[in-house]
């Protein structure tokens, strides 16, 4: 199973997307393509309980530690006779106690990334760019360094030391039967690919450095080439992650078993990279504010890339439904395991395959769920104050709703028609909404939100009930 975080699906090369990604592509030419595959709970740390249980972290996890009580797919695997192997380089696993290495017989934390960069840090707007190389970079604190050891090239990135390091792992338990987690936290920000990379979208690349505001980008001062800029570094780290992924599938021909190994690729979303008018994955109402404004989660970052590929299975591409929450199912499903009870996705094997497999009629895309006033930790593990009440976004084969609470901004988009989410159709039509709403309403159920949050939601769901 390979993570890489922040992946927009759009700009991968097999969607004729713009990102040169050959590795991708040949993966994707094998495997079974889930072109509506999408988040569930959102971001990073969420995101990574819902693949490891199978339950939604935004209905009272949200982001922080692995809960005791929960089982992870690595400790189903271990307990019947799995090797598990994680190799990760996102920062978030460990830090803090999160215990998201429990279950694992064997855990590497690379610890590569770079976070806290003064250049980043020390202004305001992203038009004022520094060059390359500019500046220290201090290490992630859960390293113990004062400051990192100096890249002196492409190998020293995170992406490419993370890969190299599984496919080393790889040489110790192949004749074993395995599970092996690898997961990169590239493309995510900080952009800093190799000036190569960047050059192959932007040729007059000279070396300038944006860092997302998290906002609008003409409130937040970004011009036309900090955007260019910002899309170029981006794709650049994109290519990046696509090659080194490629040493790790090369491994697998090397050893033996590229014939014997099913392979999962997935991202936990997307970000918008100046689609409608925003710059990140989430608004905040200044660069480096402790608050959370309105963070719509549109097509850009709520639908991602899935790549299934089992071994005899012919290759194809669906447009079912399918979430973050059917992984740890089907991994179950592959390794011959019953599906935990507590687990709220459904298996994609049979659509693998080649059989019978509905896909959901909808899926609930959100942020752990926090009310205006509560100080939360969402994006990173630094506490935030949620300002605004954050929309969910509810997508069913045709439709995606954006909604919040009564009395706020309703977004109603007609996928089929409008797949950019260029005309809000909500006016037109009350029937949707309310259908969707109570799809929406009997997720909340399902996973026992408490009433502190679900009241003030489904307001107008409830009061028509009464």
């Amino acid at each position: 199973m390979i993570v890489s975080d922040t992946v927009r699906t759009d700009m991968l090369g097999y969607n004729g997307g713009h990102v040169r990604t050959p590795n991708l592509d040949r993966l994707a030419a094998k495997s079974m393509v889930f072109d509506r595959y999408y988040a569930s709970s959102f971001p990073t740390v969420p995101a990574r309980y819902d693949y490891l249980t199978g339950k939604p972290a935004f209905a009272g996890v949200g982001w922080g530690a692995l809960p005791r009580a929960d089982r992870s797919i690595a400790t189903a695997l271990t307990e019947v006779g799995y090797t598990t192997l994680g190799v990760v380089d996102t920062p978030f696993y460990q830090v803090n106690g999160y215990s998201y290495d429990r279950g694992f017989n064997f855990f590497y934390d690379m610890k590569s990334q770079l976070l806290g960069t003064p250049h980043y840090s020390s202004y305001s707007a992203p038009n004022k760019t520094k060059r390359q190389g500019e500046g220290k970079l201090p290490q992630w604190p859960i390293t113990g360094k004062v400051k990192p050891d100096p890249r002196t090239g492409e190998m020293d990135c995170p992406a490419p030391l993370t890969m190299v390091q599984a496919a080393k792992c790889l040489e110790q338990v192949y004749e074993d039967k395995f599970f092996a987690l690898v997961d990169t936290w590239d493309p995510h920000e900080p952009w800093d690919p190799p000036a190569y990379y960047t050059r192959h979208y932007l040729p007059d690349y000279a070396g300038e450095r944006v860092h997302p505001p998290y906002g609008d980008c003409k409130k937040h001062g970004m011009t036309d080439r900090d955007i260019a800029v910002a899309r170029a570094l981006y794709s650049g780290e994109l290519e990046l992650v696509d090659r080194w992924i490629g040493h790790l599938l090369d491994q697998l021909a090397y050893l033996g078993i590229e014939d014997s190994t099913a392979i999962i690729f997935v991202s936990d979303h997307g970000f918008l990279l100046g689609e409608h008018g925003l710059m990140g994955k989430m608004v905040r109402r200044a660069p480096g504010e402790a608050t959370w404004m309105r963070s719509p989660l549109y097509e850009e970052i709520a639908k991602v890339p899935l790549l299934i590929h089992v071994p005899g299975a012919k290759p194809g591409r669906t447009s079912k439904l399918a979430c973050a929450l059917d992984l740890a199912p089907t991994i179950c499903d592959m390794a011959g395991l019953p599906r935990q009870p507590e687990m709220q996705g459904h298996s994609l094997l049979p659509g693998v395959l080649g059989q019978p497999f509905e896909g959901r009629d909808h899926v609930l895309t959100a942020l752990p769920l926090a009310n205006p006033g509560d100080t939360v930790e969402v994006v990173d593990d630094l506490m935030r104050t949620v300002v605004e009440w954050q929309p969910v976004t509810i997508t069913t084969q045709k439709w995606s709703l954006l909604y919040a609470i009564p009395g706020e901004p309703v977004e109603l988009y007609d996928l089929s028609s409008d797949p950019k989410q260029t005309i809000n159709v909500a006016e037109k039509h009350p029937a949707v909404i309310r259908a969707l709403l109570e799809m929406y309403a009997e997720d909340l159920r399902r996973a026992g939100v408490t009433n502190k949050y679900s009241d003030p939601r489904l307001a107008a769901l409830l009061e028509h009930a009464s």
